[in-house]
């Protein structure tokens, strides 16, 4: 018997037999495994359009990008048919890949600067291996980081990879305009 196990019931010769402690069998008290056992993954941070919160990276922007707009305004069309809810929820979700941009990039500004640091330091300590494998890294934070000022850039100028953002959020808003008029007149 375990430590806890003193509320089971024990079954002998094929019947229930009663715990002492409770005076419960298992078939008169059961709890609830919602109470205990989670169905759900847990979640580590919770994802706001593609990117977590400690992991913003290049990446969590190109998820972003390509997230599915085009349902979106389909379905905010449906909800509210009136081109400024259009417009407005364009500008919002720019300002949501502003915010992700500034966070990667101050990811990133902070990961190059932390990395000179160790550079620095591995290499008055002599360890030429390590420096030149930190500067490799290094590099491809760079990279990633003038990348990711590309795509802010473009971000600023309604081009590139946001414009297909903005272009299917359109579309999606088009179509349900559409469906609208469709639903109402064309199928009388």
């Amino acid at each position: 018997m375990g430590l806890f196990n003193f509320t089971n019931t024990k079954k002998m010769n094929g019947k229930n037999i009663e715990s002492p402690v409770t005076g419960f069998s298992n078939e008169q008290f059961e709890m609830p495994k919602k109470l205990f056992v989670e169905d759900s993954d847990p979640v580590e941070n919770t994802p706001v359009n593609g990117a977590t919160g400690s992991s913003a990276d290049l990446e969590s922007i190109y998820n972003f990008l390509q997230d599915d707009y085009e349902s979106k305004g389909y379905d905010d069309a449906l909800a509210n048919p009136d081109d400024s809810y259009k417009t407005d929820n364009i500008m919002m979700y720019k300002k949501d890949l502003e915010i992700l941009i500034q966070k990667v990039t101050t990811k990133y500004d902070d990961l190059l600067r932390e990395m000179d640091f160790h550079i620095s330091s591995r290499q008055r300590a002599g360890l030429i291996d390590i420096v030149e494998e930190l500067k490799s890294k290094s590099q491809t934070v760079s990279e990633h980081r003038n990348k990711v000022e590309e795509i802010e850039n473009d971000a600023k100028n309604d081009r590139g990879m946001c414009q297909r953002m903005i272009l299917s959020y359109q579309r999606g808003f088009n179509r349900g305009l559409a469906a609208i008029t469709q639903s109402k007149f064309l199928n009388y």
